[in-house]
């Protein structure tokens, strides 16, 4: 076969490689027997790049992986440039590679799977602790596994299983995760109304001001934003108002939805200890209707989990948490951990927090359920926001939010 020909070529830049040509081999036949012939010749080119040499070399190193293996037509309507600029290649290919054994690994949406991936390069992955990027799937209504945060609707077609590497068939390329503000439009049915909110709280950056939207935008390396989604906003339009005069409430109120500095994936709520960024505790349930997150007298109802940036991640919630309480030293404190545990090494060769929705089928599932308040837990970030005092604020102000209308592209 001639495309088996390219996988002694790829050894002629990077001996490292040339162990396991049998091994890479077996990949490329593996590939191109299951319909996938353009991404078994890209593998020469991602022998060009440095970063390309890396994905090949952890791909031939016997650990396990997953590869999510775009079909030829996927890659026919792909953006051109990611076949023609081989370093951008390299970072696309190293996202659809996630590290670990997933063999009877199966959640059920609202409920996700998430693994670490190959994408690590500091242009599209911004995490605390320089961790590599995240993908997440699930199975939706249809029965179907779904790669989620993609603005094409992607699915796993078929997987086959070639020595150490397990591969899925998607019908698209994968997106890498975009900025909050190229995810918000792409996603603007749950998150335009908490768009405009955001960007009225004004808080202290960099010797200024930033409006939070700005901080979740560029500025946090690792948050969590529990962002309430329109209707949410819209419900409480009367008690957001009533706070316009009171800029420290309101800053409170929404900081009260950030978790600052730790990126943590819906799995790895139950159980955690968390603290938000206005120093309040979060607590949190998991059962069988779903995921819950508590702040003072108000539960919400995580409705969208896991929807992915360079530098965190949101899960979209069903109510506004109307806390307006705030201990500045406990925040401060939270900090400071975070960005201690950012610094230590953690596996990346499992599913995130997967024992904790093992047994979760979603809404109609067995019943698991854990809570927690109080300190900052784990998985925190260099370069948290460090929560102001009341001196420090700026200004805050709440939009009036109008219905939103029109289409929405598959998102979650």
């Amino acid at each position: 076969m001639r495309l088996l020909a390219v996988a002694p070529l790829l050894f002629a830049s990077a001996p490292a490689l040339a162990q396991n040509v049998t091994a890479l081999a077996n990949i490329v036949q593996a590939l191109t027997g299951s319909g996938h012939n353009r991404l078994a010749t890209l593998a020469s080119q991602l022998n060009s790049t440095a970063s390309g040499q890396s994905v090949l070399t952890q791909l031939s190193s016997g650990a396990p992986f997953l590869l999510f293996a775009p079909t030829d037509s996927a890659f026919d309507s792909a953006p051109s440039n990611i076949t023609s600029n081989n370093d951008l290649l390299a970072d696309v290919v190293a996202y659809h590679i996630v590290q670990g054994n997933f063999t009877g690994v199966s959640t059920t949406y609202t409920n996700t799977t998430l693994g670490r991936t190959l994408l690590n390069d500091p242009n599209f992955v911004q995490l605390e602790g320089n961790k590599s990027q995240v993908v997440a799937w699930a199975i939706r209504d249809d029965g179907k596994v779904h790669v989620l945060n993609q603005r094409n609707d992607s699915t796993v077609l078929n997987t086959t299983t070639v020595g150490n590497i397990t591969i899925n068939t998607v019908d698209h390329v994968l997106n890498i995760p975009e900025s909050l503000a190229a995810t918000i439009p792409a996603d603007n049915i749950s998150l335009t109304g908490v768009e405009d909110a955001i960007r009225s709280v004004q808080l202290p950056s960099n010797g200024g001001s930033s409006s939070l939207f700005d901080i979740l935008n560029s500025t946090l390396h690792g948050f969590t934003f529990f962002a309430p989604n329109t209707s949410a906003i819209q419900d409480a339009q009367s008690q957001l108002q009533s706070l316009q005069s009171n800029t420290t409430a309101l800053q409170a109120l929404f900081q009260n939805h950030l978790i600052n500095g730790s990126t943590v994936y819906s799995p790895e709520l139950a159980g955690q200890n968390l603290t938000s960024a206005a120093g309040e505790p979060l607590s949190f349930v998991l059962n069988g209707t779903g995921h819950f997150v508590t702040s003072g007298n108000v539960t919400a109802q995580i409705i969208q989990p896991d929807v992915l940036l360079p530098n965190g991640v949101i899960h979209v919630i069903d109510r506004v948490l109307l806390n307006t309480e705030s201990d500045a030293s406990a925040a401060s404190s939270a900090v400071s951990s975070a960005s201690s545990v950012a610094t230590q090494s953690t596996s990346a060769t499992a599913p995130i927090g997967y024992s904790a929705t093992a047994t979760l089928a979603g809404p109609s599932g067995s019943t698991q359920s854990s809570s927690s308040s109080g300190s900052s837990g784990s998985n925190a970030a260099i370069g948290g926001y460090v929560m102001p005092s009341m001196a420090q604020v700026v200004s805050v102000g709440v939009a009036v939010l109008g219905v939103v209308a029109g289409g929405s592209l598959v998102f979650a």
